[in-house]
C-alpha cells in the first residue's frame, strides 16, 4: 500500500508540489518508506547461508584432518608408537558428525602431533602448508559458530523496529496526508480517486 501511494504521488507531482506542507509530508513519507524497506531487508535472516557455509567448511576440515591423521597413524605404526596412534585416531565421520563445540577438541591433538613430528614426516608427504591449511579452515569454522543465532537475533530486533516504522508511516498517512488530500476530491477528483485506491490494502 505504501509503495502504491508513493507511486501515485510521484506520478502526479505537479498536482501537489506547489503546496509547501504537502511537500514536507511527502518528503517525510519517502524517508519513512526508505527506512522501512532497509529494515525489512534485515528481517530476513541470512542464517541459512551461514549454515551452508559452515557445513562446507566442516566437510573441508574433516577431509584435511583425516589425511593428516592417517599419515600420523601410519608413522605411529612404523615406529611402534601406540601413544601417538591413540592420540591421532580420527575419522572423517568423527569430525563431521561431532557437535560444533567439539570440533576443535577433536582436531587439536592431530594438529599438535603433526607440528611435533613434522620434521620426521617428509617421507610421508605431510607438509607445513598442509597443516597451516587445516588450521586456517578450523579457524574459519570457529568464526562461524554461533552466527546463525546472532543473525536471527538481529532479525528479531529489526522486526520490532519495522513494526514501529509501519505504525509511524500509517499515522502520517492517516493523520496528515489523508486530510491534505481531501482538497483534491473537489479540485481533481481523478487524482483523489487514484490516491484512495492506492490507500486500499489488498490482501
Amino acid at each position: 500500500m505504501f509503495n502504491a501511494v508513493q507511486e501515485v504521488l510521484d506520478e502526479k507531482t505537479t498536482k501537489w508540489n506547489t503546496i509547501p506542507v504537502m511537500v514536507k509530508v511527502k518528503n517525510r513519507f519517502d524517508e519513512l518508506l526508505q527506512r522501512t524497506d532497509e529494515t525489512n531487508e534485515k528481517t530476513n535472516p541470512g542464517s541459512k547461508k551461514v549454515t551452508a557455509g559452515k557445513e562446507k567448511l566442516k566437510m573441508s576440515l574433516s577431509e584435511k584432518m583425516v589425511v593428516s591423521a592417517g599419515i600420523l597413524q601410519a608413522y605411529a605404526a612404523f615406529n611402534n608408537d601406540s601413544k601417538l596412534a591413540d592420540k591421532t585416531k580420527l575419522t572423517k565421520s568423527d569430525l563431521y558428525n561431532a557437535r560444533e563445540t567439539d570440533i576443535e577438541k577433536l582436531a587439536n591433538p592431530v594438529l599438535k602431533a603433526a607440528r611435533e613430528h613434522l620434521n620426521d614426516l617428509a617421507d610421508y608427504m605431510l607438509t607445513d602448508e598442509m597443516i597451516v591449511e587445516a588450521e586456517t579452515t578450523l579457524d574459519d569454522f570457529k568464526a562461524l559458530i554461533g552466527q546463525p543465532r546472532h543473525i536471527r537475533n538481529q532479525a528479531y530486533a529489526a522486526m520490532t523496529v519495522l513494526e514501529e516504522l509501519i505504525d509511524t508511516t500509517n499515522a502520517l498517512l492517516k493523520e496528515k496526508l489523508d486530510k491534505l488530500m481531501i482538497r483534491f476530491s473537489v479540485t481533481d477528483p481523478e487524482f483523489y480517486d487514484a490516491y484512495l485506491r492506492a490507500r486500499t490494502i489488498v490482501d
